[in-house]
């Protein structure tokens, strides 16, 4: 979500109190709207400022980003006026989506000026804005003219308004918290329209710990519910004068804030974080991984969602051919028939009544017949196409089942993509998928250009350490999983694998030792977690490795196992 004024409010007191007084030292553009600035003030800050419409934003970061070889113009315009400069103020015009920076600069004759970074944080009409003390643009990151927008232009040379104010009061200057309890308009909506700065995610969050409910509209309210409201106002008008910030994110749910949210109850798991800074840097940290990993596995996914589709519709092809040959008994009882009463057909006849001996009491019925044909060879005709179905239903149902376990393999792909967190990851499983013939090895094919190609590479295991010690293997992908447990562990040692679900292979080292049960919960729960199972009390498998064999042209990742046991653990750490 992006931040709404109350956010900025907080943020603008966290940064002042670290930023004011500090220089700038660096001016960074890692993406084009995008700047970084490095600032020494007893320590060293990175304040990024991001006018990008999906993720507008402004907070110290911890994140590091690659810069371009040659900086853009508005990078070279900031550097120019803003090196060697001091930061003087941090501050927020109400509860606008505003942050405004102002600097001490050096002139080239050595006089002391001061400049202003306007930061707009409102979705896709953010920008990053240069003005000097009286507010006349220099340049902004993204320049608005009228042809974008007729009432409010961004063009160097003219003077900087701020955005039309709305009519809504500062909650700060609220007395009596007069609340219109007749309004049959819901109450997130209600407040939304009243105060400056709020949110969605605020008015719904006020709303529903005074009633429990996020869509409850004013007049349904109880009295109890009604003094719960202004209460929960009052208070959040106290934390908001007082500073008593406890931001939060909330990843699953796609929110950040900087006080706790309750309303999704056990829905999200929410992570306290030490200030606002630190809940925006962990929330588009996980969001940039996210999108990157997307992008780095897109051909993958692509490549798997279209083997996928030819698969089930083969399948669903298969098995109606399948249902036709069921009906293949016909045949032989045609033959059957014939047979048993060939004196009654002469060649020439087109069908004929005959005694159908297959069912009790016998009856007649009607055999169709080839007039061109003696009545054995009609007979004959009919056992064949017999042969001939019965031949099909056993070649079908094997195809089936080999389309089927495809599946299964496909699956267990689509999985390996969910735990996919850099470039090395997703390149392993395109090195399988090459090796399963679902990709072209172009890479491989680059690299070795001609030339003999290398020895291959050791594959590397994911490991950790029980609480007993034991050493714990899982692999990422399929080539891990069989590395591991046909190559790699001991006989004696104890693998592990959810039931019924694509997942990890998991590994303890014996050493020689007996395991203890601690050992093997925190195998089980480790196999649970790294797999595609959902939910508590997931079934997972274990045996020694002697008990686990790969069977013959099975397909990366796939074995089967006997003499094993099977626990029942409690994954709920998965989901958060």
């Amino acid at each position: 979500m992006p931040s709404d004024g109350i956010m900025i409010h907080a943020l603008t007191k966290e940064l002042s109190d670290a930023l004011v007084g500090g220089r700038v030292d660096k001016v960074l553009q890692p993406e084009k709207d995008e700047i970084v600035l490095n600032i020494r003030n007893n320590g060293n800050f990175k304040l990024l400022l991001s006018a990008n419409p999906s993720s507008s934003r402004i907070h110290l970061t911890e994140a590091t980003k690659e810069n371009p070889a040659f900086a853009p113009n508005f990078c070279m315009l900031l550097r120019k006026h803003l090196m060697p400069s001091k930061i003087i103020s941090v501050e927020q015009k109400g509860f606008e989506r505003a942050v405004e920076i102002t600097f001490e600069c050096t002139t080239e004759m050595f006089d002391l000026t001061r400049k202003k970074l306007i930061i707009e944080v409102m979705g896709r009409f953010s920008n990053i804005i240069l003005t000097d003390s009286e507010y006349l643009i220099h340049d902004a990151i993204k320049q608005v003219d009228y042809t974008t927008s007729s009432k409010r232009q961004i063009l160097p040379g003219i003077y900087y308004k701020m955005p039309p104010e709305q009519n809504k009061k500062s909650i700060l200057e609220e007395e009596d918290f007069d609340i219109d309890f007749t309004s049959e308009q819901r109450a997130d909506k209600y407040l939304l329209g009243k105060y400056q700065g709020f949110s969605p995610l605020l008015v719904r969050e006020l709303t529903f710990l005074a009633t429990g409910d996020t869509n409850l509209p004013l007049c349904n309210f109880t009295p109890e519910q009604r003094e719960n409201l202004v209460y929960q106002l009052q208070k959040f008008k106290t934390d908001l004068s007082e500073h008593n910030y406890k931001p939060c994110v909330i990843p699953k749910a796609g929110e950040f804030y900087c006080f706790p949210i309750r309303q999704y109850g056990f829905m999200y798991t929410a992570f306290e974080a030490d200030n606002c800074s630190a809940a925006l840097d962990k929330f588009y940290i996980e969001k940039d991984e996210a999108e990157h990993t997307k992008r780095i596995t897109a051909d993958i996914f692509k490549v798997l969602s279209n083997a996928q589709s030819r698969l089930l519709k083969k399948i669903e092809s298969q098995r109606e051919e399948l249902a036709e040959s069921e009906k293949a008994q016909i045949f032989k009882t045609y033959g059957d028939m014939i047979t048993a009463e060939i004196y009654k057909i002469k060649q020439g006849m087109t069908k004929a009544m005959l005694t159908d001996y297959s069912v009790d009491p016998p009856e007649m019925a009607e055999v169709l017949l080839d007039e061109r044909l003696t009545p054995a060879k009609n007979a004959q005709q009919y056992y064949k196409k017999y042969k001939k179905a019965q031949s099909a239903k056993e070649i079908l149902t094997e195809q089936i089942i080999e389309a089927e376990d495809e599946l299964k393999y496909i699956d267990s792909v689509f999985e390996e993509l969910a735990r996919v967190k850099n470039r090395e990851d997703a390149d392993e499983i395109r090195k399988e998928l090459s090796q399963s013939g679902y990709l072209k090895n172009k890479l491989q094919k680059q690299k070795n250009n001609g030339k003999k190609p290398k020895k291959q590479e050791s594959v590397k295991l994911e490991k950790t350490v029980s609480s007993d010690g034991f050493t714990i293997y899982y692999g990422k992908n399929n080539i891990q999983n069989d590395y591991l447990t046909l190559k790699f562990a001991d006989k004696h040692d104890i693998w592990f694998h959810v039931k019924n679900y694509p997942g990890s292979h998991v590994v303890v080292a014996a050493e020689g030792e007996t395991v203890p049960d601690s050992t093997l919960t925190e195998a089980a729960v480790l196999a649970a977690t790294n797999s595609k199972a959902n939910g508590k009390q997931i079934a997972v498998d274990y045996a020694e490795v002697r008990y686990v064999k790969k069977p013959s042209g099975a397909k990366p990742g796939m074995v089967i196992y006997t003499n094993y046991k099977t626990a029942y653990v409690d994954a709920a750490e998965k989901d958060e």
